[in-house]
């Protein structure tokens, strides 16, 4: 509603031309049962009937092409802006929300769904004003004719709006299953190619293959049943058209004997029939698009009203610059289970913080509560002494560059993937960057250099490359903290002691704070603190140095990482 009254005068204007043809549909058939009348009464003049037949039905063309137009940009207008605002607030959602709904789920309403709005917009509203502009325009004419013919000309009509509403009811459940199914359809897809290397890897691609079938007879079963609805649609509307043009003629030929009734009327009757066929089929026609554009629009008003990341939790503070982060007695849990208990964590300006720990002690989790892509509890995380919920998200997130464990590289340039944070960086930067992250020398032996192309998700580049290219994208954000969550983990030796000098070196003269998450012990060494977790608890920390004298998990984690060295030479 908002939409139309945006766009009030353009809907009035396609309303008065909507209006305008059906108003010259219904002077149609007198025309043409005038002209019968006047060629049966050989009347001279009879040409003046199809002179202003042809001028109605050319004003008629013109008036159509304007008023569909109209309505057709309007829903186009409509479907940029609705998907507009529903990818914006996708990327507001919280990362909950997307942990319960699959990719290409939420491509398909972004796509799918949004088709089928936009076709009510711009065919369903006509279909529903003519039943009542057209449709009973047409009553009132064929009344004002001959009452007794009109009985028998609506009567068969009846049943086709009985049996339109009776369709209009199924489609709605169709259409919804056929929409969530052709979602998981998209995911499936989307995942199977997205690992194509892992299921090659693994001989697994008649698997891949079973799995999409079963979801390709899905849909296919539900659209199948829709097609048959739909096929039997168009026969059944034809039966009662028929029915009520046959009664209309036998009683008319009757009448037209009996010298009660003018052949032209009864010419004008059959004409009014099929002018009514069209508001009682699109009763189901519209109640169609409708119930389809409403199944489609619950499905986006679960991306638009889903809850949303709360920007700044009252009342908001502003950081100018960054001094201290802190972590005090944080809890928190997935749910009914608990994966952070007790964590306290303190990193200054210009400090090397290392994060170690077993598998599923809570490290990742801890990172994303730092800068809010989990919500933290209150008066748990802190910056500068101000409580993180109390700082602008925007602004949180503008001190931190984090590079997560899952790298994503877009189907981009080199160059223009390491300048997505930062994009006025030069290229001068960019190379001091990728040094810096170790990746100079394998960007020079590229084909193009920073201009080639790595395709999506960097399908190109090894895992190693892609974790480097992340780090070097990070330190060209030049953001006071850089978090790193276990990104070493497909280098070589070699090369990850290089780098996490660099990475020291770049630190200390920058002044920049690094949060480091790694199980390698040669990672960690470096740091001015450890912190270990354990079963989501705070059980180690200080300098890793004390921390490999002691008996704990880190320097269990030294002596294991020391032997495997001696034993790999």
């Amino acid at each position: 509603m908002r939409f139309v009254k945006e766009h009030v005068w353009f809907y009035v204007i396609a309303l008065g031309l909507l209006i305008g043809v059906d108003a010259v549909q219904v002077y149609l058939p007198l025309i043409l049962g005038d002209f019968v009348n006047a060629v049966t009464a050989l009347e001279s003049n009879v040409a003046r009937y199809a002179y202003i037949y042809l001028a109605l039905v050319v004003c008629m063309t013109l008036m159509r092409y304007a008023y569909r137009y109209i309505l057709q940009r309007m829903a186009l207008v409509f479907d940029y802006d609705l998907r507009k605002k529903t990818f914006s607030e996708l990327l507001k959602v919280p990362n909950e929300f997307l942990y319960d709904y699959d990719i290409g789920d939420l491509m398909s309403r972004l796509t799918n769904d949004l088709h089928a709005i936009r076709q009510f917009m711009q065919m369903g509203l006509i279909s529903l004003i003519d039943v009542l502009v057209l449709g009973v325009s047409t009553i009132v004419m064929m009344l004002l004719l001959d009452r007794m013919l009109f009985w028998y000309a609506v009567v068969p009509l009846i049943g086709v709006t009985i049996f339109t509403i009776f369709f209009s009811r199924y489609i709605f459940v169709f259409f919804k299953k056929i929409q969530d199914t052709f979602g998981s359809l998209t995911e499936r897809v989307q995942e199977f190619l997205t690992n194509i290397r892992v299921l090659r890897a693994f001989g697994k691609g008649h698997k891949a293959i079973g799995i999409f079938e079963s979801v390709n007879a899905d849909y296919y079963k539900y659209y199948l049943r829709e097609v048959r609805l739909d096929a039997l649609f168009g026969p059944i509307t034809g039966l009662f058209a028929g029915i009520s043009t046959l009664l209309v003629i036998w009683v008319g030929i009757r009448e037209l004997q009996a010298g009660r009734l003018e052949l032209g009327t009864l010419v004008s009757y059959v004409n009014y029939i099929g002018l009514l066929l069209w508001p009682m089929m699109a009763i189901g026609f519209g109640l169609s698009n409708l119930q389809r554009a409403n199944a489609s629009m619950k499905r986006i008003e679960d991306i638009i009203l889903a809850p949303k990341e709360v920007p700044c939790f009252e009342p908001c503070h502003h950081v100018d610059k960054f001094e201290k982060l802190e972590v005090k007695n944080l809890h928190f849990s997935y749910g009914d289970r608990k994966v952070l208990e007790n964590v306290h964590l303190e990193v200054n300006a210009g400090e090397l913080i290392g994060i170690a720990g077993p598998i599923g002690s809570g490290k990742s989790t801890l990172t994303k509560l730092l800068i809010r892509v989990l919500e933290p509890p209150e008066n748990t995380v802190f910056v500068n002494g101000i409580d993180v919920r109390h700082i602008p998200l925007k602004e949180l997130r503008s001190l931190v560059t984090y590079v997560p464990q899952s790298i994503y590289l877009f189907s981009m340039t080199v160059r223009d993937n390491l300048k997505f944070g930062n994009p006025t960086a030069t290229d001068e930067q960019i190379w001091e960057a990728l040094e810096v992250a170790c990746l100079a020398e394998d960007i020079r032996l590229l084909p193009q250099g920073l201009d080639t192309l790595i395709g999506e998700r960097g399908l190109t580049l090894s895992g190693g490359q892609k974790q480097r290219m992340a780090i070097a994208r990070a330190l060209l954000a030049d953001r006071p903290v850089l978090m790193l969550d276990d990104a070493f983990s497909a280098l070589d030796t070699v090369t990850e002691e290089q780098l996490v000098k660099n990475l020291v070196d770049y630190a200390r003269l920058n002044n920049k704070s690094v949060i480091l998450v790694s199980h390698r012990i040669s990672a960690l060494l470096p740091t001015d603190r450890v912190y270990v977790l354990i079963s989501g608890s705070t059980k180690e920390f200080g300098p890793p140095a004390e921390l490999i004298k002691q008996q704990g998990y880190l320097a269990h984690l030294y002596r294991i990482q020391v032997l495997e060295g001696l034993v790999h030479g």
